[in-house]
Order: structure tokens, then sequence, then C-alpha cells
């Protein structure tokens, strides 16, 4: 049975007002399109572009727009705004994309974002899980390093990302937009071929840094991380590099290549040691990287499917983290 609300209940004065129209418009300014380029993509006229900017401003009670020496831009207020825009506009583009399936009786897609590693290692078993449990649905999963992930999600192309958050390179606004959900503690990870030259021996970091290395983009936290310990104890940063976000091409390039060093995420170095006979090295000092955790947007409506989807995530973490390596990797 379906409980009936008013109308006035189930839509707000602002939705009632608002035209779609008008979001274009902040969105399409918000990009750096000026009035005459959005008149021509509206096929309408300048004035009328006006007239919709200023009906919006009444709407909304605030100037969302200022005129500028290179033309209109957003306000400080129209910024705030954009950001909202953004979601709205995204979740239609998205319907839009998923309007065929849907006919064809598909379930919506759910959206999920994390590091390449983390849905090779953390995320596989779970979705396959949810998959055979929920007939006809779809998982959309796309990786990245963090900031790109989280950019993402602010500008709702993802449902939840399963990752960390550097809240030293986050900015207030955008962290206040955020709920995490902890998983659990990580930290860089070494590994190495077992043919590596008394790799047992090898125990600082000072002692790794005349050695090849292969890494993460240099984009990543890992690298971020290992910049501001070699850094900070005096080492020279490591010239021999491979970057690839690529697990086989990382654990190939390992396997292959005896003396070479691999840093990683804790729980990427736990797959390579597990899947390409790799071993890890127990370096000092520990490097910590942010905790691994679900993040979604505080305005995110609950969602059935992904919460039956995170149940089932949350079970995985339990299974390959026990007790004592949460302790160990949190000293």
């Amino acid at each position: 049975m379906v409980n009936y609300l008013p109308p006035r209940v189930l839509v707000s004065r602002l939705v009632r007002r608002l035209r779609l129209r008008q979001l274009l418009l902040v969105r399409m300014v918000g990009k750096g399109a000026n009035f005459r380029e959005i008149a021509q993509a509206l096929s309408v006229t300048q004035p009328a572009v006006t007239k919709m900017a200023q009906e919006l401003e009444r709407t909304l009670g605030e100037a969302v727009f200022e005129r500028g020496p290179t033309g209109m831009h957003l306000s400080v207020f129209g910024h705030a705004v954009f950001d909202h825009v953004q979601r709205a506009m995204a979740a239609l583009d998205q319907l839009e994309e998923d309007l065929p399936s849907y006919r064809e009786g598909a379930a919506p897609a759910l959206r999920l974002g994390s590091p390449s590693f983390t849905a090779a290692v953390l995320l596989a078993r779970p979705v396959a899980q949810w998959l055979q449990r929920t007939p006809g649905a779809r998982v959309l999963m796309s990786d990245g390093v963090s900031a790109q992930l989280l950019a993402a999600l602010r500008a709702g192309d993802l449902d939840c990302v399963i990752g960390s958050i550097d809240e030293d390179s986050t900015s207030d606004a955008d962290l206040a937009q955020f709920r995490f959900e902890a998983l659990y503690e990580d930290r860089v990870t070494f590994v190495t071929h077992p043919d590596t030259p008394a790799h047992a021996r090898l125990t600082r970091l000072g002692q790794l840094a005349d050695l090849p290395w292969v890494l993460p983009p240099r984009s990543s936290q890992v690298w971020s991380a290992l910049r501001h310990e070699f850094t900070a104890g005096g080492h020279a940063l490591p010239l021999g590099v491979v970057e690839s976000s690529s697990i086989p091409a990382i654990g190939a390039i390992l396997r292959q290549a005896p003396g070479t060093v691999g840093a990683l995420r804790a729980d990427a170095g736990r797959y390579m040691v597990r899947n390409f006979g790799l071993r890890a090295l127990r370096i000092k000092p520990d490097i910590g990287l942010p905790k691994v955790g679900i993040v979604r947007l505080r305005t995110a409506s609950t969602s059935a499917p992904l919460e039956a989807l995170l149940t089932l995530v949350r079970s995985e973490v339990r299974q390959m983290w026990r007790p004592q390596e949460f302790r160990s990797s949190s000293k």
C-alpha cells in the first residue's frame, strides 16, 4: 500500500519555482560559458538568458551571478549552488543514459569508485556476491586516485567511494559534504622478489633509496607519503622508478625483477604477496596513510541496494584484517 501525501508535502516551494533551464544556466556559467554562448546552446535570445538569470536569483533570494572583467561568472553564493546543481544534473544525465536499459526491465546501476587495488582486493568478492543475490542488478565501477574519485562523488557521478580522504589536501567545505565510515587502518607496504639479494636485511627506508622501484602514480597518496618520509629522513628520492596504476603490471614487473622494490597500500601489498609470490619487507619507520573507508555525501538518500552491498563489504573487511593486523598497522 502506498501512503498518500498532499502535493504540498511532496513538492517544495523551491522545486515548484525552479526550471530545468535555470539549472543548466548555473552549470554552464560555472564551467566558463558566457550568456551569448548559453543563448546559442539553448536556442534563445541573450535577453531571455538574462531574464532567466534574474528569475533564478529572485527564487533563491541572492545574487548567483556577477559581472567581471572577463564576463559573467558565479558569485560566492553561486559557487555553493553550483555544487548542488552539478549533482542534480549528473543524476539527470545518468537517467538519460540508463533509460534504454530501464525500458528493457533492467535495475538501476550502483556507481562505485575506488583505487584499482582496493577494487581487486576488497570489492571483488562482495560485488560478485551482491550480483548473485540481486538478479538483473548492475554495478558501474570507476578507479582513480583519491582526489579524482572524491571530485566525481561531489559532482554526483558516483554513489559512494571505497577509499580514503586526505584531509591535508581537502578543503573544509569539501570535508563538510562527506560522511566517512572507517573500515581499516592503512600504511605503505613494501614488497620485493624473494630472490632479491639479502632482502631479509633490508629494514630501513634509506637502504632502499638506490634500488629500482615500482610505484603507483605520483598523484597517489603512497607517492606523497614516501616523498615526505624520504625528505624528512634526509634521503634522496628514488631515481629508477616505474609508475603504474595497474595491478597486473606492477606484479609482473616485480616478479621478473629481483632487486626491485614495490611500495603499495596495505591491501595491495597483501594482494601481491598472496597472488604474485612476493615477499613483504619490514621497513622502518612505518609510513601511515589515511584510513580506508566508505565515503558518501551527507545529502545522499538511503539506498537499499547500496546498503546491501556495503554490508557485504564490511563483512569482507572483517575477514581480511585480523585484530592483530589492525593493531600492528596502527602503531
